[in-house]
């Protein structure tokens, strides 16, 4: 098992991450063949599925008691069974085969996903969402999709983030600027670990493909949509997501918990396309068709003036 896919599970009061890595798991078994996967819990939570290999228990919890459990995510590189390892989030589905991401990403020691993608898999550079990443001068790296081996370059790696976790009133006082996080993100302790061992960003990746798709209303330009899981209409289709009309292929960080739950048929995806997906919404994570609703304004006088055989029949640009 000298290569595969590790993440932590730990749920929280308000998540239920066991269901999540089930699926996540399950999506990348069905896609790929170099399928290992390897899921890290805590004591407290009951965590089983035939889709994972291997199931490790936490023996010191750093995240207990937190809300957010990021305190631990520092100790993959210990608890990895694997030589080669991509780091997840559990909050992901897996859309495609990417078995020849292999041949590029074991020839080095560290591989971030440098931004991520929209959904309609375009690069994006916007750190809408990532303030101390910009005022920092961090570079734009996503711990939700990582690569490493067994190296020494890595292993300063991981061990710079443990001394950020366990300093972190120290690091946000003298080493960040205007950083209040009463709690490290595990985004900003990657990136400012990063910066550390290599300033000058040499050695720093940035593969065009491997990246995710980041399901967030600034990163998909729709920053002050109310309602975005309304916008792009994500749904599922046996194991195909799609936005809209478009089938993603990257893999997805959905964000929203609920996301799972929108799934239809394939006669319910034709009827929708027949339709138009703007005249459906989702209420309680089902579609549902509303009347299209049509704004006119109807002046009956113009009519009027405009059936008269002596009217001028020149255009003529009215105004209220």
């Amino acid at each position: 098992m000298s290569k595969g896919f590790v993440w932590f599970c730990q749920n929280s009061n308000d998540t239920d991450y066991s269901r999540l890595s089930c699926e996540l798991a399950r999506t990348i078994k069905k896609h790929n063949k170099e399928n290992n996967v390897c899921v890290i819990v805590d004591k407290e939570s009951v965590f089983q599925s035939e889709h994972v290999d291997i199931i490790k228990v936490l023996s010191n919890d750093d995240a207990h008691g937190h809300q957010k459990k990021f305190a631990n995510e520092y100790k993959v590189f210990d608890l990895t069974p694997f030589t080669h390892t991509i780091k997840l989030e559990a909050d992901m589905l897996w859309n495609s085969c990417t078995d020849w991401w292999w041949y590029y990403l074991w020839q080095h020691d560290l591989v971030f996903s440098v931004d991520c993608f929209d959904y309609k898999e375009q690069q994006v550079k916007d750190k809408e969402y990532r303030p101390y990443h910009q005022r920092n001068f961090l570079p734009n790296v996503y711990n939700g999709m990582t690569y490493f081996r067994r190296s020494m370059f890595a292993k300063d790696f991981f061990d710079t983030c443990e001394a950020i976790v366990k300093n972190w009133k120290f690091v946000k006082e003298n080493l960040l600027i205007n950083c209040f996080d009463e709690l490290p993100t595990t985004d900003v302790v990657y990136a400012l670990a990063y910066r550390l061992i290599d300033p000058t960003s040499q050695q720093l990746l940035d593969y065009p493909w491997f990246k995710f798709i980041h399901n967030k209303p600034a990163i998909h330009r729709k920053k002050y949509m109310a309602d975005p899981q309304n916008y792009y209409y994500p749904m599922r289709i046996d194991d195909s997501v799609f936005f809209g009309e478009k089938k993603i292929t990257a893999p997805l960080h959905y964000f929203y918990k609920n996301f799972l739950e929108v799934e239809v048929s394939i006669q319910e995806k034709v009827e929708i396309i027949q339709n138009g997906e703007n005249n459906y919404i989702l209420e309680g994570m089902t579609p549902v068709k509303v009347e299209p609703r049509i704004d006119m304004n109807v002046f009956p006088e113009i009519e009027n003036f405009t059936s008269d055989p002596y009217w001028p029949t020149e255009s003529f640009i009215w105004k209220k």
